[in-house]
């Protein structure tokens, strides 16, 4: 068993949480040039610079495929105009966009078959041409689930916000109930005036605690409903790690491993001297997996969206309307860190 250290945690917390088809380009067996957009100008240059330089650990291979790199500018506009220049430079993959409006943009310029590898966990865009690299919230819920599930828990109940992330989160949870045999309900968010939390739990089971509790809001919101079920025998079950992990003592979520998130920290810091962002790992993920493709010759979004490859992230398996089935460890929450217990479903 693993466990994480603050440090380590922190290059992780972000990425667990939280958001082309053109005429004439037809790919062609051979290797294809490769254009990373990202924001390098702008409020998340910093994000962008961690983005590109966690690629070149990739691409510095001297047999590897060049890799163009454009500026977003961190808009949808920018990111539509620096798709363009990506196609008119000869790439027949993009790496990127970071945000969900910049994905959309990107794949509204270019069209909705020509491979978009995006940098995006926002579940609204699956379908429309996008394929999504970011760690999901169906992923994360999914998985945690199913480890309860394995672990005896039956009556679950979930509360969320109003958050994308959340929503989608809930909506997963939704989803698996009837395939992994768990008793669901609902609370509405917020909670009615003067009710506390173990009151509503109470008032859901119809007088009875539930099994856990499944929290798939921000970080405020789950240290919350952690103080609030302590000691009540109440399974908390999270979707986004907090820094200070003693705050959710107890929790058990789904994530990347945090070891692999260290030994991909300290190679960066090795090679640049600072430690990456948050959402540097899934840049080299994503470049390693455009690599792969180019090694094997065929760089398109039927090769792209049948993929799969082990990752830092966890490994995974792209699927045709852009989703992806991931392999997440199974952490639990205590004064330590984080400690690894189990993993999820084999991508």
């Amino acid at each position: 068993m693993q466990i994480a250290t603050r440090r380590d945690f922190l290059a992780l917390a972000a990425a667990c949480a939280a958001s082309i088809a053109v005429p004439g380009l037809a790919q062609k067996r051979g290797k294809g040039a490769a254009a990373l957009l990202a924001p390098l100008t702008g409020a998340s240059a910093s994000v962008g610079l961690s983005l590109q330089r966690a690629a070149a650990l990739v691409s510095a291979d001297p047999k590897a495929e060049p890799m163009i790199v454009l500026d977003t500018g961190g808009t949808a506009e920018g990111a539509a105009a620096a798709a363009r220049q990506a196609i008119k430079r000869g790439a027949r993959i993009i790496l990127g966009p970071l945000y969900s409006a910049e994905t959309a943009a990107v794949v509204a310029a270019v069209g909705s078959t020509f491979p978009v590898l995006s940098f995006s966990n926002d579940e609204s865009l699956m379908g429309g041409g996008a394929v999504l690299l970011g760690v999901t919230a169906s992923q994360s819920v999914s998985a945690v689930l199913a480890y309860a599930r394995r672990r005896g828990v039956r009556r679950v109940v979930a509360f969320g916000g109003t958050s994308a992330w959340s929503r989608q989160g809930l909506a997963a949870a939704q989803r698996a109930k009837d395939v992994l045999g768990i008793d669901l309900a609902l609370l509405p968010a917020p909670l009615l005036a003067g009710q506390t939390l173990v009151g509503a739990l109470r008032q859901a089971g119809k007088g009875d605690l539930p099994d856990a509790l499944l929290v798939t809001d921000g970080a405020a919101e789950l240290i919350a409903a952690a103080r609030a079920v302590d000691g009540s025998g109440v399974q908390l079950l999270v979707t986004e790690a907090v820094p200070d992990a003693a705050a959710i003592a107890g929790a058990w979520l789904a994530a990347s491993n945090p070891a692999e998130i260290a030994e991909f920290a300290n190679r960066y810091q090795a090679r640049f001297g600072a430690m990456p962002g948050s959402l540097a790992a899934l840049a080299y993920d994503g470049a390693t997996i455009v690599r792969s493709l180019q090694n094997g010759g065929t760089v398109d979004r039927a090769a792209l969206t049948t993929a799969s490859s082990s990752a830092i992230t966890g490994a995974i398996r792209f699927h045709p309307d852009g989703s992806a089935t991931r392999e997440l460890a199974i952490l639990l929450a205590g004064e330590k860190g984080y400690e690894v217990v189990d993993k999820s479903q084999t991508a």
